[in-house]
């Protein structure tokens, strides 16, 4: 059965247009107007029927968080933590628990308090129509005669946009294996694959009742989350996620308790939002969908409190790479006017003693010192398994003519493997990383054959 099509071909190719448009919004370097922004966060809480909140300006959400801490600290008593060892938690264990219990309670009812809540459920309201009207048309194009079997394949088939990104992500963390196995399917094996899996869904749920019900049901929810994903696109800067990693426990906790809108992230639901409401047509709520625009294009990082909302200035440089993941060499990938800055290497959050230095200099030492685990992997991958068995003393598994299998001790929870071939007479070597799991050389080398080229690392045939 063929991938069932729920755009025209026209709708496809207007997707690009759309996804830049947004793109640019997102990823504006611009000051913003702060007399514009004052109107549209004004304009987002009027349209919701909220009081009108005192608007304050910050250059970044650093300094945003010294004004909400500083203004925390006059208003409350500050309370200390005090350490409670093992034993006195064992001890009173209800006591730990319910306390614990009620601080989930009381930050979830000061988020809902929050500020924030008039924004979010303006975002909310303006995607209710045009999601539902989504699920509605897929419902109607699917045919009401599917099988298990074609439940299975078009739920594959609609998810490859989402294999595709996620191969090209672990090909850049130094596993193509995925992408390898993707690209090297032929139609005849996802057929094949497509009946196994029909199979084993039928034998293992043959019990449930109304299970062709069940199945259809999540498919068309399935085939709504990820048609979303590809107009609004699938490669994104994890901004919040580099920003909450650069900061302290405790302003970690300020941003849980006051939730940060990054209008950036709005613009992504405003790529989707944009495209069904002027190309699908369909149905939505006007006044609130422009005050949403409104808010995306003149704002920047927002934190909203009790009747406040703390601006922030955009950032004044933004560095991305090719998979739109924050990246700088040696330099900040998040910067912004009063000097705040993030370091990403290809989306992974950097301290600035490793973001400041340009990768070329980093030390293969430093993996050895480095206790984060997620750290640990992007100094292996970036300085490679060449330099690391140049410069590192390295764990000989086995070794056979001029192949050898390492193993980098501490390396993390899951060890590190590399195969290096020599050549003799020659000072040239290749090597690269082997998935966790393989632990011989002969199982290495397979490996190698089947994931990479002869040029990346040549397999000689025995």
């Amino acid at each position: 059965m063929s991938q069932i099509q729920f755009l025209t071909l026209e709708q496809e190719f207007l997707i690009d247009t759309y996804k830049k448009k947004w793109k640019k919004i997102c990823l504006s370097t611009q000051p913003i107007e702060q007399i514009r922004a004052k109107a549209a966060v004004k304009g987002a809480y009027a349209v919701m029927g909220q009081q009108e909140p005192e608007v304050i300006f910050c250059t970044s959400p650093k300094s945003a968080l010294e004004k909400i801490q500083a203004s925390t600290s006059n208003e409350e008593t500050s309370q200390k933590n005090v350490g409670f060892s093992q034993e006195d938690i064992r001890k009173n264990f209800l006591w730990f628990f319910l306390k614990t219990a009620c601080h989930v309670i009381q930050l979830n009812r000061k988020q809902k308090q929050s500020g924030t809540g008039p924004i979010l459920e303006l975002l909310t309201e303006v995607s209710k129509k045009p999601t539902n009207q989504l699920k509605n048309h897929i419902k109607n194009k699917l045919p009401k005669d599917l099988t298990t079997q074609d439940i299975v394949e078009q739920a594959f088939l609609g998810s490859s946009p989402l294999f595709d990104a996620l191969g090209k992500q672990m090909a850049l963390g130094g596993d193509p294996s995925l992408s390898k196995n993707l690209q090297g399917l032929q139609p005849e094996n996802w057929q094949q694959s497509f009946s196994v899996t029909a199979a084993a869904v039928e034998t293992q749920l043959a019990w449930l009742p109304g299970k062709k019900f069940l199945f259809r049901s999540w498919l068309v929810k399935m085939l709504q989350g990820t048609l979303i994903a590809k107009i609004s696109g699938i490669e994104h800067p994890q901004l919040q996620e580099a920003f909450l990693c650069s900061l302290s426990s405790e302003e970690q906790k300020i941003v849980l308790e006051n939730p940060l809108t990054i209008t950036s992230d709005l613009g992504i639901h405003c790529s989707w939002l944009d495209f069904a409401i002027s190309v699908l047509n369909y149905p939505h709520l006007s006044k609130k969908w422009a005050a949403l625009q409104v808010l995306a294009n003149h704002c920047g990082w927002i934190f909203a409190m009790d009747n406040v909302c703390i601006v922030c200035d955009r950032p004044t440089k933004i560095l991305l790479d090719e998979a739109n993941q924050l990246h700088g060499e040696g330099e900040p990938a998040l910067q912004f006017a009063d000097g705040f800055t993030i370091y990403a290497h290809h989306g992974t959050p950097l301290p600035e003693h490793y973001g400041s230095i340009h990768p070329n200099q980093w030390q293969a030492q430093w993996i050895l010192d480095e206790k984060n685990t997620n750290l640990k992997k992007v100094l292996m991958q970036t300085i490679g398994a060449v330099r690391l068995c140049q410069e590192l003393s390295l764990f000989e598994v086995d070794t056979q003519n001029n192949y050898t299998l390492f193993k980098i001790e501490n390396s993390g929870p899951k060890e590190t493997y590399i195969l290096r071939k020599t050549r003799l007479g020659s000072d040239k070597i290749h090597a690269v990383f082997i998935p966790w799991h393989i632990k011989s050389l002969q199982s290495a080398m397979q490996y190698v054959s089947n994931h990479y080229s002869q040029e990346d690392f040549p397999i000689t045939n025995n």
